[in-house]
């Protein structure tokens, strides 16, 4: 094996442009199916992370506010939007609703944490089947008025680290808040959202009178379905509307998959660059090799007639062709995880601050993945110039040679 390396350096030594094109092209596929990549494990995760955290099957909404509601709850934007409470008991009379809670959302005024507006949730922690839960497992009681709840990416902007904030005081609305626990991400607003209880809400807004928008004890700004075992939510969804027109019911599917729309586009066009690219690469490969045998066919000769046999001249190659889709791949996973990094930021944005990125474990077998597939396409390349110059005696691959 040592011997065969040190033919395969020597003639990429030899023909430097010829090889460096055909790790270009790899370079170019890799670089691009690794973005693309990340993008598609992103939006799995993402989906099914926000599916498994949203606690409600059925989030219903004012009608009028649709747009604004879909904006609050998938990106956490900053909104207010109301109807009256009494349209909670006329939901929860629907078939197949098992039992429903509602909250109440405000803009805040000011935070000392952020440089921007945040959304603050008002929600009861008696009846709240969502949030209450999650604050009873993590804290062992239930939140109380002088305290907050806190999205997973409202946090990382205060301290960064979740584990320092606990127990922080927060400004919202001139008063004093207490951290109490922080929410794991969920890939919706929540992320973005501070949750209080819902007589704080009320109370934040009597005592603020520059507060843009009155409130009034009697409303409220979602109602959460939670629909009985083995109920179609969707179906439940559309009986909603029909029996109670002044709201909007939609499904937690739906909901992710407002967003997964987004970044599935953009994750779809990179895949499909990936795979023109990685075609294009495999082409390239297949047609620079077969040249290269071609041109080397006297010296391939001569090497099987000093006494090589067939299969050392077929790993020759295959060998040759492994090490220029390897040394491609490694650096075109290295562009496109730069190009991924940098960019963190960017594509965060352009979809809406709803993204979870994946972790360092599926970042590693992405990697591998991207290489795996970086080899198997050299190796194709490769394949029928090595099948074709083992199968010549030596004595005719001389005289094709010259």
């Amino acid at each position: 094996m040592r011997q065969l390396l040190y033919l395969v350096r020597q003639n990429l030594r030899r023909r430097p442009f010829r090889a460096w094109l055909m790790i270009g092209g790899i370079v170019l596929a890799c670089a691009t199916l690794f973005p693309a990549a990340i993008l598609s494990k992103g939006i799995q995760d993402t989906l099914q992370t926000s599916r498994e955290r949203m606690g409600a099957d059925i989030v219903a909404v004012p009608a009028q506010s649709r747009e604004e509601a879909l904006a609050a709850l998938i990106s956490g934007e900053p909104t207010t939007f109301y109807m009256p409470s009494s349209l909670e008991a006329q939901v929860r009379q629907i078939p197949g609703v098992k039992r429903t809670c509602a909250q109440v959302y405000l803009r805040s005024l000011d935070a000392a944490c952020c440089v921007v507006q945040v959304t603050l949730i008002g929600y009861d922690p008696e009846r709240d089947f969502t949030i209450a839960p999650w604050v009873l497992q993590k804290t062992g009681e239930r939140q109380r008025n002088n305290q907050i709840i806190v999205g997973a990416k409202v946090i990382s902007a205060v301290v960064g680290t979740p584990a320092k904030a606990i127990g922080q005081r927060l400004i919202f609305m001139g008063k004093p808040f207490t951290v109490a626990s922080i929410l794991e991400p969920t890939g919706l607003g929540a992320d973005y959202t501070v949750f209080l209880t819902m007589e704080t809400a009320y109370r934040l807004v009597r005592e603020s009178p520059l507060y843009p928008v009155p409130i009034r004890q009697d409303q409220v700004s979602t109602i959460l379905v939670q629909v009985e075992e083995g109920t179609d939510p969707a179906a439940v969804a559309e009986d909603i509307e029909r029996n109670v027109p002044e709201v909007k019911a939609l499904t937690s599917g739906r909901l992710t998959r407002f967003f997964s729309l987004r970044l599935q586009g953009l994750a779809d066009a990179l895949l499909l660059a990936g795979g023109i690219f990685g075609f294009l690469a495999a082409g390239l490969v297949g047609s620079l090799f077969a040249l290269s045998v071609r041109q080397r066919m006297r010296e391939l000769g001569l090497f099987r007639a000093m006494g090589a046999g067939r299969g050392v001249v077929f790993r020759l190659i295959i060998l040759e062709a492994a090490c220029i889709a390897g040394i491609g791949g490694a650096i075109g996973v290295l562009i496109g995880a730069c190009a991924t990094y940098f960019s963190k930021d960017l594509i965060t944005g352009m979809i809406g601050n709803v993204y979870v990125w994946p972790g360092n474990r599926d970042f590693l077998a992405i990697v591998l993945l991207i290489m795996a597939a970086s080899l198997i396409t050299g190796i194709l390349g490769g394949l029928y110039p090595a099948l074709r110059i083992s199968r010549l005696e030596p004595y005719e691959a001389i005289r094709r040679g010259e």
